[in-house]
């Protein structure tokens, strides 16, 4: 008797699981999720008559298309903030942030306010997906920018920047490494369609960035012979040896 009544059991919580799943995954809802759960932007590329920047949190969601404009919601989360609303950052109109007709990306805005304090220390800034008529929140519904006006780590020195590529993040390597590519911002040179593709995994919300390897490597084996050539291997301040000897497995 008792292995009927675990049978019994068993097949209710089958059931009871598949249900869940579809009520979860088989609804009419889109589910907006920010691309990344931490993004860094520094003032320091910038020129000093730069005093704020409108600065882009870019947001997907899986679902069918709008065959229009449609706009989401987004709040500072100032309990978890360092930043200050008004002296720091400032929230930019609601319009701003949509996402376009016939796609399932765009890019939240954030106004982020130059200050003296940024050279110093950096400020966080947390940033939540609230629910609106056409969205409720995603999996990544928070999202933690840091703010400063110093040379930093950026965001996209990530997994493949460290262990493929270039190797061990140092301030002097990412200049150097901008300077060759030839950037003036700050931005990744490796963000266009030369390096790099999106790719919807199965089961992630976002897509992930994925670098071309056949590409990307002899940029970096030129970039080594660069660095002997034309800057006669200096030494990483940080590191104690040559830059070039402290590239990545490529």
């Amino acid at each position: 008797m008792k292995k009927i009544y675990l049978f019994l059991i068993a097949a209710i919580f089958v059931v009871a699981a598949c249900s869940t799943d579809e009520v979860e995954t088989f609804d009419d809802h889109n589910y907006l999720s920010f691309q990344k759960s931490e993004l860094t932007y520094t003032f320091a590329f910038e020129g000093k008559d730069i005093t704020s920047k409108e600065f882009d949190l870019p947001v997907t969601y899986a679902g069918r298309f709008f065959d229009k404009d449609v706009q989401f919601s987004i709040i500072a989360v100032d309990e978890k903030s360092t930043a200050r609303s008004g002296a720091d950052y400032e929230m930019v109109d609601a319009s701003k942030q949509i996402i376009k007709a016939g796609t399932n990306e765009g890019n939240g805005k954030i106004r982020l306010l130059r200050t003296p304090a940024l050279q110093e220390e950096n400020l966080t800034l947390v940033l939540a997906i609230t629910a609106n008529d056409n969205f409720l929140p995603g999996v990544v519904d928070t999202l933690t920018v840091t703010i400063s006006d110093r040379i930093v780590q950026p965001d996209w020195w990530d997994y493949n920047y460290q262990r493929y590529y270039l190797g061990t993040y140092t301030k002097s390597k990412l200049l150097l490494w901008l300077e060759f590519m030839g950037v003036s911002d700050g931005s990744n040179p490796l963000d266009t369609d030369e390096y790099r593709e999106y790719v919807w995994y199965t089961g992630y919300t976002a897509p992930s960035i994925v670098y071309y390897d056949y590409a990307v490597r002899p940029k970096v084996a030129e970039f080594r012979r660069w660095l002997i050539n034309k800057k006669s291997n200096p030494i990483d301040e940080t590191l104690g040896v040559p830059v070039a000897d402290t590239l990545g497995e490529f």
